[in-house]
């Protein structure tokens, strides 16, 4: 694959991701629902000002649920559901993690007391990384030593040569997060990823994403903020369109062709009943519903 890069700017779906992040760190300040509270350091001057006050933090929500229904829902359970894996996996003393699209993730940071020298690799666009690099500089967030920034572009450059160029051990065990990323890559480049995952790295690593069910005029109506998603993106995120879905019920298949074995998958009534109840056994909201969560692992053969 060539190394031009198609991508001349920060990711704005990465954007919004944080400040949807520091939104519900602002209502809820808690492990739960509301644990980022370094996502607003990535939001532009004027948003960290403005969402400082209740009324406007409440305007905004509504606006951006307006847009996208249950999508402050579905962030609020991906966030927790990622966070969970990527804290077991250093609990774990696992050699490697992987964030393939970072984006403004802020595990490396939030989570650093608890490193016991796992080496994290983030993987995203130079204008991303970049941004992100100038944000966390200019509030004074430090960058573990164990945190490596990897520039790529998935598209159009292979996961493995660049990789391994940066210090990837194909032989470690390794947790590969590959959060709010898949749907918004090309068929080739979501087989490329996965091909890697099965053929060049350690029988016990994990592959972990969220990926979209593929959505039709027949059945987007069926799945709760799925129409209104699908319009939204078209009309305001039209450089960053879907474009890779599964089919509902295909995903086990999906993987067995690619020589990976399904180890955990979450429907979305399974992630709001996971991620979103309140301590009063209430839901605090549907999430978008055509959302799933999917782990798996290189199938062993003989």
């Amino acid at each position: 694959m060539g190394a031009k890069r198609v991508e001349q700017k920060a990711s704005e779906t990465a954007l919004f991701a944080a400040l949807r992040r520091a939104l519900a760190y602002k209502a809820y300040q808690d492990e739960k629902f509301g644990p980022d509270y370094l996502a607003e350091y990535f939001l532009p001057p004027h948003f960290r000002f403005f969402i400082r006050f209740n009324k406007i933090r409440a305007n905004t929500r509504d606006k951006l649920d307006g847009f996208l229904p249950g999508l402050t829902e579905y962030m609020i359970a991906r966030t927790a559901h990622f966070d969970g894996l990527f804290v077991h996996a250093l609990n774990d003393k696992i050699p490697q993690i992987v964030l393939l699209g970072a984006g403004y993730d802020t595990r490396a940071y939030r989570f650093a007391d608890i490193n016991a020298g796992t080496r994290i690799f983030e993987l995203d666009i130079a204008p991303t990384q970049n941004r992100k690099r100038k944000c966390l500089k200019k509030t004074r967030v430090e960058i573990p030593p164990d945190v490596t920034f990897v520039p790529i572009d998935f598209n159009t450059e292979s996961l493995a040569d660049v990789l391994e160029k940066a210090g990837y051990d194909r032989k470690g065990k390794t947790l590969f997060i590959w959060e709010g990323v898949s749907y918004y890559l090309n068929v080739e480049s979501v087989d490329a990823t996965l091909a890697f995952v099965s053929h060049a790295s350690h029988e016990d690593s994990v592959i972990a994403f969220d990926y979209t069910l593929s959505l039709t005029e027949e059945n987007v109506r069926g799945y709760y903020g799925a129409e209104a998603f699908a319009q939204t993106m078209a009309a305001h995120h039209a450089d960053e369109t879907l474009m890779f879905s599964i089919e509902e019920g295909e995903i086990e298949a999906f993987l067995e062709q690619r020589y990976l074995v399904m180890v955990d998958h979450l429907d979305n009534r399974e992630i709001e009943w996971r991620y979103l109840v309140d301590d009063s056994g209430s839901l605090i909201g549907p999430m978008t519903g055509h959302f799933r969560f999917v782990s798996a692992s290189p199938r062993v053969t003989t």
